[in-house]
């Protein structure tokens, strides 16, 4: 992604650095969280045109644990 990404396109790619982290631990979401992951995904997928989605999502798949925290905290208020 060329520039700063939008909140959006950083949530994609935050999605998909969960889902690759989920796969590779065994994790799963909550019952009790899933429809709030639905929604939060539904809303970034209808802000991202779908290529920058895919690959926000394939660079967040490719994350590791340490990697998705730091990226996840950029920015973030203190």
């Amino acid at each position: 992604m060329a520039g700063q990404p939008t909140t959006a396109q950083r949530a994609a790619r935050l999605f998909g650095a969960a889902e690759g982290l989920f796969e590779a631990t065994g994790g799963w979401l909550a019952a009790a969280d899933q429809a709030e992951y639905d929604r939060y995904l539904a809303l970034t997928r209808d802000q991202v045109e779908e290529s920058a989605l895919a690959a926000a999502w394939a660079e967040g798949r490719a994350m590791t644990m340490e990697q998705a925290i730091a990226y996840a905290l950029e920015g973030a208020p203190t």
